[in-house]
C-alpha cells in the first residue's frame, strides 16, 4: 500500500507541475500581459514552484520508502537521467520566476510592462522545460519496471 501512495502522490505532484508550467507558458504572450495577467502570473509561477518541490519531495520518498529500496534506486543511472533532467526544468522554471518577480516590481514602481522581446525569451525558455517534461515519465516508467537498469 505504500508504493501505491508514494506513485500516487508523485504522479499528483507531477501533473500539478504540468498544468502550472504550461499555464505559466499559455500566459506568456505579449498580446495578452497586462497588469491582470501580469498578477496571475506571479500567483502561478509560486505555485509552479511549489509542485516542482512536492515532484522533488515525493519523489525523493520514493527513493527512501519505495519497495526497491534506496541502495538499488541510486545506483541506477536512470534516476540520475531523471534528475538531470529535473534539474534543467527547475532551473529554467527559477530562472522564469526571477523574471516574472521583476517584471511584476517594475511594474508596482512604474506601471511599465514587459517589451514583446522580454515576454517572449521567457515564453520560450519556459516551453524549453516543458518539453523536457515528456522524457521525464519515460525515463520513469523504465526505471520503475526495472528495464534499462543496473
Amino acid at each position: 500500500m505504500l508504493e501505491a501512495l508514494l506513485a500516487y502522490a508523485h504522479l499528483l505532484a507531477i501533473l500539478s507541475w504540468v498544468v502550472f508550467l504550461t499555464s505559466q507558458t499559455a500566459l506568456a504572450r505579449a498580446e495578452w500581459l497586462n497588469a491582470a495577467a501580469l498578477q496571475r502570473l506571479v500567483l502561478v509561477a509560486r505555485i509552479a514552484n511549489i509542485a516542482a518541490a512536492a515532484v522533488l519531495a515525493t519523489g525523493l520518498a520514493r527513493v527512501a520508502w519505495g519497495v526497491k529500496g534506496p541502495a538499488w534506486t541510486l545506483a541506477q543511472p536512470l534516476l540520475w537521467a531523471k534528475l538531470a533532467l529535473f534539474a534543467l526544468m527547475a532551473i529554467a522554471a527559477w530562472q522564469s520566476t526571477r523574471q516574472i518577480k521583476r517584471w511584476h516590481t517594475d511594474h508596482q514602481r512604474s506601471g511599465a510592462l514587459p517589451s514583446a522581446a522580454q515576454i517572449t525569451q521567457l515564453r520560450q525558455r519556459l516551453m524549453r522545460a516543458t518539453h523536457l517534461m515528456v522524457w521525464l515519465p519515460l525515463l520513469g516508467v523504465l526505471l520503475a519496471r526495472g528495464l534499462l537498469t543496473r
